[in-house]
């Protein structure tokens, strides 16, 4: 008995100890910079960012120049990879790779769309949660762990940050990715997908501070359970919620309709955090003043602690 105690212990160590020093990294995110990249991604001048327009070019610009300017090293040889959409369409997903500070050959993918609807019938669509709260979601998270990295304290394992264009034609750009993935899918523990992040306009209960993550049953038992005692913390409390509303078939639906379906298919472990669906959702109105960008700042230190718990498992 006492040495399955000490042998917990000893386990739970590296996780205490690191928990302990990723505090220091969550104050370089700030909800002004969250708000900077949102308002850029949702401006009118990009005509709401559809596969093909200038203005969804423009905002693929802007993530490769960010990825530059925070040191993340060219995906398979390129930040951007390009790609023939049904042969008329060129759509471009944009990667970055940020090196395990330790010798490691697995993968965790953090991911987010940033392609929406565009123009229609001359109304702007500028899709500012979705899903340019999931870009601002990424680039934070980008800079923590290049930070991380430059530190020298991590990240413990190989990080792919993808930003997907061709979510809105039938998960385009994920499934490309995941059919060209140069590493073996044997080797990524999970890809994390942020779409539709930072509103507080469906809460789940009495708490407007909540946070969805599913992960369609592929991620250990454990993951949820340490999500779970890590949304109690006094730092990050809100409400988590592990299904879509609490239905079954709901939560199966909406699983299956997002860019991380194209890893699950795959046998890819894959999460979907998100803060729901509501009445602005694929409408003119989503724009930047529904959003909340305190709020959006902790669900996105929330999935980084979550991140941070998948180095050890």
């Amino acid at each position: 008995m006492k040495k399955s105690v000490i042998f917990l212990l000893l386990a739970l160590f590296p996780l205490l100890a690191a928990g302990q020093g990723y505090l220091s990294y969550e104050k370089l995110l700030t909800a002004e910079s969250m708000q900077n990249v949102v308002s850029f991604m949702a401006d009118d001048y990009n005509t709401g960012r559809a596969s093909g327009t200038p203005g969804n070019s423009r905002a693929e610009q802007f993530i490769t120049s960010r990825f530059r300017q925070l040191g993340l090293k060219p995906f398979n040889w390129c930040y951007t990879d390009s790609f023939r959409y049904r042969d008329s369409l060129i759509l471009r997903n944009v990667a970055g790779f940020i090196p395990a500070s330790r010798q490691s050959d697995e993968y965790i993918i953090v991911s987010a769309h940033y392609d929406h609807i565009g123009e229609i019938k001359g109304t702007i669509y500028n899709g500012a949660d979705d899903n340019a709260s999931g870009v601002a979601a990424l680039l934070g998270l980008a800079e923590l762990y290049s930070r991380m990295k430059a530190d020298g304290r991590g990240p413990l394992k190989n990080i792919i940050f993808v930003a997907f264009d061709g979510k809105e034609l039938n998960l385009a750009g994920s499934r490309y990715f995941v059919k060209h993935l140069p590493v073996p899918a044997g080797k990524v523990v999970a890809d994390i997908n942020m779409d539709i992040l930072g509103t507080d306009l469906v809460p789940t209960g009495k708490n407007r501070e909540y946070l969805m993550a599913i992960d369609g049953g592929s991620m250990p038992f454990s993951c949820g359970e340490n999500l779970k005692r890590l949304c109690l913390k006094s730092d990050y409390r809100m409400d988590i919620c592990l299904t879509f509303y609490g239905s079954r078939d709901f939560t199966r639906m909406v699983y299956r309709s997002g860019d991380h379906s194209s890893f699950a298919r795959a046998g890819i472990p894959a999460v979907f955090f998100t803060s729901g669906f509501h009445q602005h959702t694929l409408k003119s109105t989503d724009d930047t003043d529904i959003m909340d960008f305190q709020l959006l700042r902790k669900r996105t230190l929330v999935i980084f602690n979550y991140i941070n718990y998948l180095f050890y498992l």
